[in-house]
């Protein structure tokens, strides 16, 4: 899980030939915006006409988050009803969702589309939207409806359980408060898929490699396991959460990925914590990314016996 902090970072501003003009920036001050390697027309940016945008932490490493920011913030400049929505919007907030080369656009129904290549615009009725750096975002009922058109029942689950948190960010809301908000937005076929993922969506995954691993398990007719259930530690005089547990056998599995694995407090932090657990007749089944998870699977049948 990584850390819930932000950063600050100066970003040029993208304006209309209009706006430049009234603010006395010349045209040498001038450098045009072009969206997939083509310009977009009378869009600009300059150094002389900048904004600093808060941004997460993580955001800051990941030049795909700054490519895709940019894009969006000059393609819905001077379109007062677009609404950045679906795959786009899902990445930016930080949501586990691989990027498209499409951008994704929402407008409402009377609206007209945008005529450009790779962008995705989504005529709707849902128009609530939030304003952030600049931008119009839909509002999350209406980035999820979205999305549920565009990805299958098992990416949308790692979606759900990352609003769901801790993943980048604490937990957005309760699953007793993401249900209403699900059953609230308009009826189809991306409303039984979104369905289908709530149904599998849980509390407390710290990442989206624990919710594919969970669901493999129980694709494979486990037992559900447990999510992060707290095991009492009298050393640490606290208790410890493994990522998921059949606490009926004493059974841990810990996903762990790179940083796990580097020289820092992490390591110390791990072999303590297994090292307890051990003494409290715990058996922990460490997985990564080299790990299959059918390999994960044959370990938990031979240990519950099944």
């Amino acid at each position: 899980m990584e850390h819930h902090t932000s950063r600050q970072r100066e970003l040029a501003l993208p304006l209309k030939l209009s706006n430049a003009r009234a603010l006395s920036l010349k045209q040498s001050d001038l450098k045009p915006v072009t969206l997939h390697g083509q310009k977009l027309h009378g869009i600009y940016t300059s150094k002389r006409h900048t904004q600093t945008v808060t941004v997460p932490q993580w955001a800051t490493q990941d030049p795909l988050w700054w490519a895709l920011f940019t894009q969006l913030r000059a393609l819905t400049t001077g379109r007062p009803h677009a609404m950045v929505t679906g795959n786009s919007a899902a990445y930016l907030r930080g949501l586990p969702v691989k990027l498209r080369p499409q951008l994704d656009i929402a407008v409402p129904q009377h609206a007209g589309v945008i005529k450009r290549p790779k962008v995705n615009t989504f005529r709707v009725s849902n128009t609530a939207s939030v304003e952030k750096a600049g931008m119009r975002f839909h509002d999350l009922g209406g980035i999820l409806s979205i999305i549920a058109r565009q990805e299958p029942v098992e990416n949308l689950v790692t979606v759900l359980d990352a609003i769901l948190g801790p993943w980048r960010r604490p937990a957005e809301m309760t699953r007793a408060e993401l249900e209403p908000l699900i059953n609230s937005l308009p009826r189809g076929p991306s409303w039984s898929t979104l369905k289908q993922a709530f149904a599998l969506a849980r509390e407390r995954v710290a990442s989206p490699q624990e919710t594919r691993l969970r669901l493999a398990l129980v694709r494979a007719g486990l037992p559900e396991p447990q999510v992060a259930p707290p095991v009492w530690i009298e050393r640490f005089g606290r208790f410890v959460h493994p990522d998921l547990a059949y606490a009926f056998a004493k059974l841990a599995i810990e996903y762990e990925g790179r940083h796990h694995f580097e020289l820092t407090d992490q390591v110390l932090k791990d072999t303590e914590r297994y090292y307890e657990l051990g003494l409290l007749g715990w058996t922990v089944i460490r997985v990564t990314s080299l790990h299959s998870f059918d390999s994960v699977v044959v370990k938990v049948k031979e240990f519950l016996g099944l």
